[in-house]
């Protein structure tokens, strides 16, 4: 399967939040939306994005996401997919469709047993949290990617927040994304090149329309993931199942 890690990145080169500002209210779909559609429309320009990644290629790092298996979020996506202009960016395949949680730190500098360790670390938290639908759409984006806003963010907080401390404490010298700093979105299509925005923010401006699609999350995972060219493969290393919600 086929994925990347959609975070945008500092100067630094260390995570970056985009939108800078979060949305006025997490549990408001209308807020979220609104906050990344109106930062998406201030971009000039969008820049590479395998630019502004550090990682070379075959480099592999672990990460927490959501990934999702859903056929009206794949035919949605595709048909955004085949509106935009497939010459400036680079799409995420259907198959590999995700959420990034929280980037945990590259192979070679954290062990299998430290994974495991953060994942019985975060296991029992993980547990409590019932499973819950998530909404996604309509299409915004970012100074390097096509992507879909998602709501609400609640629920996917209080997941970042007990992959953080875990992570964390497993990992206390590692520079871990704050969760203040999390911007949940999916990602389609990223930026090859610098290039003005305003031709994609037109076109994704004309793909609002389409209604957002309803997806259950009920699975967090640690993934392995190595860049491959202009994509990227991953492989499951841990999934944790949330509880059950009444009825699902």
């Amino acid at each position: 399967m086929q994925i990347r890690p959609d975070v945008e990145q500092s100067d630094a080169g260390r995570p970056a939040a985009f939108p800078a500002a979060a949305p006025a209210s997490p549990a408001s779909h209308e807020s979220i939306r609104e906050n990344d559609w109106e930062a998406f429309q201030d971009v000039d320009f969008m820049e590479n994005h395998w630019g502004r990644r550090q990682d070379a290629v075959d480099h592999e790092s672990y990460y927490w996401y959501l990934t999702f298996d859903d056929p009206k979020l794949s035919a949605v996506t595709e048909s955004c997919q085949e509106t935009l202009d497939a010459d400036s960016l680079d799409w995420v395949p259907l198959d590999g469709l995700h959420l990034t949680m929280l980037r945990i730190g590259s192979t070679d500098q954290v062990t299998e047993a430290a994974i495991q360790a953060i994942a019985n670390a975060a296991k029992t938290d993980l547990n409590a949290v019932r499973s819950f639908p998530l909404t996604i759409g309509p299409l915004a984006g970012s100074r390097g990617a096509v992507r879909f806003s998602v709501a609400p963010w609640s629920e996917l907080l209080d997941l970042h927040r007990i992959a953080r401390t875990a992570t964390a404490e497993v990992l206390p010298e590692a520079v871990i994304a704050e969760t203040d700093n999390f911007r949940p979105h999916l990602g389609i299509g990223y930026s090859n090149r610098r290039q003005q925005a305003e031709p994609i923010i037109s076109k994704v401006c004309q793909l609002r329309g389409i209604p957002p699609v309803s997806v259950h999350v009920d699975t967090i995972r640690i993934v392995r993931l190595r860049r491959e060219g202009r994509t990227y493969r991953w492989r499951d290393v841990v999934a944790i199942d949330l509880e059950p919600t009444d009825g699902v």
